[in-house]
């Protein structure tokens, strides 16, 4: 059968020509698609569709338990009381105060100078080290919390100051529902300063601030409680897990110690380190690191560290596996060890692996 040819009239020239041609043959006028159907215009078109989905999943997971990558199984979730979504209205807070910001609970518990052992690490003349101390808790029933470091800044008399990094108690952790820790905050200031203030970014896109204020040597005497209960899904070594995405093999965990002198855990805590084997089920990439891991000791966050050279981290394709180990330091007096590795970002799925070393 003939392909049927419908005409049009060239802009240009006014002559009558096949609508199927690219340029006009008497004129030479180039014609371009319309712009729905251009190839570009659909891909874009797909990139939206895709960007809003992942958005409203993310929202929606605040409303959903957290499964484990094992489809049949679900972590662990304890719920302390519903998150407040509002910053509570005060000035400036002070020790022993505490403020909810969405699913974090943070309190203020002391404030002091900052004592730097290190000889060659010590502060300008006419300049000293300051510390806050916070301690944070999720206390929302399902959703991750997040708290660092870098979003705390410090100003002296109106004027900013440098972060000091220094201190083995840096504030950065990331909470799943019910967990908790507490880290310092430490500033370079002049010792003349007579009003030292420190602001936390409430919320990453908003201006909204909450102002702490430094009081010097001064301790509210809190403590984060503990909660040695041991997840009733947390899977132990020589155990296995797996998605239709992931299998990942749990192979060993054991008391770590450095072979480097200058890397050794603080006074009272030890290095506890898990080797995983992980494989590809999927047909696309699949990206493994050793920072989608986090530690708790009976429920409260744990730093990670890194001195080993067989940490975790691999971008494998489909069918490939990746071995390697996570270290953290954890308190010598800790009944329950847990290590949990974050499988999707959107809806906090993690799996939860015992880490007690017996």
């Amino acid at each position: 059968m003939a392909r049927k040819t419908t005409l049009m009239t060239c802009p240009t020239c006014g002559q009558q020509i096949s609508s199927n041609v690219k340029k006009c043959p008497h004129c030479g006028e180039k014609f371009k698609k319309p712009i729905y159907k251009r190839v570009w215009f659909w891909i874009l078109i797909i990139l939206i569709i895709f960007i809003a989905i992942g958005s409203g999943a993310g929202k929606s997971a605040k409303n959903e338990p957290a499964n484990s990558v094992s489809e049949t199984s679900e972590t662990k979730s304890i719920s302390t009381k519903p998150a407040e979504t509002t910053v509570p209205v005060k000035d400036i807070y002070s020790v022993g105060d505490t403020v909810t910001v969405g699913n974090l609970e943070l309190t203020y518990v002391s404030s002091g100078e900052y004592h730097e052992e290190n000889q060659f690490l010590q502060p300008a003349d006419g300049m000293m080290y300051i510390f806050l101390k916070f301690a944070y808790q999720n206390v929302s029933s399902s959703s991750d919390a997040s708290i660092s470091g870098f979003s705390f800044k410090c100003y002296a008399d109106g004027y900013a100051c440098d972060t000091y990094y220094g201190n083995d108690d840096n504030l950065s952790a990331t909470l799943s529902a019910g967990r908790s820790g507490s880290g310092l905050v430490c500033f370079t200031v002049p010792k003349d300063a007579a009003e030292i203030e420190v602001e936390y970014d409430a919320a990453l896109l908003s201006n909204k601030k909450i102002k702490f204020s430094y009081e010097g040597e001064k301790d509210s005497g809190y403590t984060l409680e503990t909660n040695a209960v041991a997840s009733q899904d947390a899977i132990s070594v020589g155990s296995s897990t797996e998605s239709s995405a992931l299998k990942i093999n749990y192979l060993n965990c054991f008391n770590d110690v450095s072979n480097n002198s200058f890397i050794t855990p603080k006074e009272g805590y030890h290095y506890v380190t898990c080797e995983f084997e992980f494989e590809n089920k999927s047909n696309s990439d699949c990206t493994i690191s050793a920072y989608s891991f986090d530690c708790f000791a009976d429920g409260v966050s744990c730093d990670a560290t890194f001195f080993r050279d067989d940490n975790l981290n691999a971008t494998l394709s489909s069918g490939r596996k990746a071995k390697g180990t996570v270290t953290f330091e954890v308190p010598n007096d800790a009944v329950i060890v847990e290590v949990e590795y974050l499988t999707n970002f959107w809806t906090s799925n993690r799996v939860i692996f015992d880490a007690s070393v017996k």
